[in-house]
């Protein structure tokens, strides 16, 4: 059993660590540098499930880029296999026109029709607000139609659905989007789902957050941890020597325990931290690890303490004194020997706490760079959870739930290991 819980322990880490330094690399990065602009993310569907929701009954459009079955300057050509549900929210048309010739749209569904949707001169259209095409298609069609459809996302009924025999019914198969007086163009349908992890109510790519956040919440909680308990036991040892060093190191470690975190951290946005043109805070990572490592420190230091002043009132310590040992050596000879498994037990009883205070500093976005506490910010600030958008609190919350838990196994691992030495 405890070889289990180690294994697994450790395979999660080594799981998360391989997967935190290649998950980036399948993230566009122009989608993080520009999270905060809503301008990048305006065509994207609002705050809809991921794409693999179909594989469990569900039968809603995807979001997508048509590729143009025919191409020349002049005319192109765009097919759209539905076979779904639901309409896509809408259909967006872009494209490079020549100087003075007008653009037109025109959509023909699976059973012959031919609608044209748009004729002008500007660079880009949008179907789903073309309401006077759409409620001359609903009259056609026998699909009723009303403009607030489109709110609701349902503007583009009337056109993939049809009335038959007093039924509406989805009109499934192939449609051609035609776009003639245009150099080239391009076809975006945005349905009803998008990407692995859905959009959040700005439209922005859940997935590509949780991707790209994995990298910076794994350095940060490695680092966190590993300063903090290197800064506790280095202080836990120093607090042993005689003199003023020792007494202000020991001050020190009892300052660190005193202080409240989230107050100091966020305290540390003006001193630190700048505003970048979109209002976002970014605070560098030289100053938040060693700050929140202070601020943790202080109990190891004191444990270790404990530790040393113990072993150095052993018979054998007295013995290597008497021949003319200093406190240094003894330090670094025989007690650095006797803390290190107890930091190393530390460092896996630190770890879940150093996840659990950067999710929180998340939601200040105190944080540095791009990380999970960012994701879960957006979580409070977007009311997901009364929104009941469960992708975007299901998988940020089951990840750090179960980094949490490797180190909280191995942890246990360590405990009882000591506990059967004693």
């Amino acid at each position: 059993m405890r070889t289990s819980k180690l294994r697994l322990g450790v395979a999660i880490i080594v799981i998360y660590t391989i997967a935190a330094f290649i998950a980036p690399y399948f993230v566009n990065e122009e989608k993080i540098e520009n999270w905060y602009n809503g301008l990048y993310w305006k065509d994207n569907p609002k705050l809809v499930p991921p794409s693999w929701v179909n594989l469990f009954g569900k039968s809603l459009p995807p979001t997508e880029e048509l590729a143009p079955v025919k191409s020349q300057p002049g005319l192109q050509a765009f097919e759209y296999d539905f076979r779904y549900s639901k309409p896509p929210q809408d259909i967006i048309v872009k494209f490079n026109r020549t100087e003075g010739r007008p653009v037109t749209v025109t959509v023909t569904t699976p059973s012959g029709e031919s609608y044209q949707f748009y004729r002008g001169t500007s660079d880009e259209v949008s179907l789903a607000y073309q309401w006077q095409v759409l409620m001359e298609i609903a009259e056609d069609r026998g699909v009723e139609f009303r403009m607030e459809d489109t709110a609701f996302r349902m503007g583009l009924k009337p056109l993939f659905f049809v009335n038959l025999s007093g039924e509406v019914v989805p009109e499934h198969g192939v449609y051609t989007i035609t776009v003639e007086g245009a150099l080239n163009s391009t076809v975006k349908i945005v349905g009803a789902t998008y990407g692995i992890l859905g959009t959040d109510t700005y439209g922005r790519d859940v997935g590509a957050a949780f991707l790209w956040g994995a990298r910076q919440t794994v350095i940060l909680v490695y680092l966190t941890a590993v300063v903090a308990v290197a800064l506790g036991t280095l202080a836990g040892l120093a607090a042993s020597l005689r003199g003023k060093a020792g007494t202000a190191v020991d001050s020190i470690s009892k300052l660190s325990t005193i202080i409240p975190v989230i107050p100091f951290m966020i305290a540390l946005i003006p001193l630190t931290g700048s505003v970048s043109y979109n209002a976002r805070i970014t605070i560098p990572m030289w100053a938040f690890v060693p700050a929140l490592a202070f601020l943790l420190f202080g109990k190891i230091a004191r444990n270790v303490g404990a530790i040393v002043r113990t072993e150095l009132n052993k018979e054998y310590v007295a013995a290597a004194e008497s021949l003319g040992a200093d406190r240094k050596w003894i330090l670094r000879r025989h007690i650095l020997r006797i803390v290190g498994p107890y930091s190393i037990y530390q460092l896996s009883l630190f770890a879940p706490k150093v996840i659990a205070l950067i999710s929180i500093l998340g939601f200040f976005r105190v944080a540095p760079g791009f990380n999970w506490g960012t994701m879960l910010g957006m979580v409070l600030s977007q009311n997901a959870i009364y929104s009941m958008a469960w992708w975007m609190i299901v998988p940020i919350g089951l990840a750090l739930v179960v980094f949490a838990l490797a180190f909280v196994l191995i942890n246990r691992e360590l405990e009882e290991r000591f506990l059967s030495r004693g």
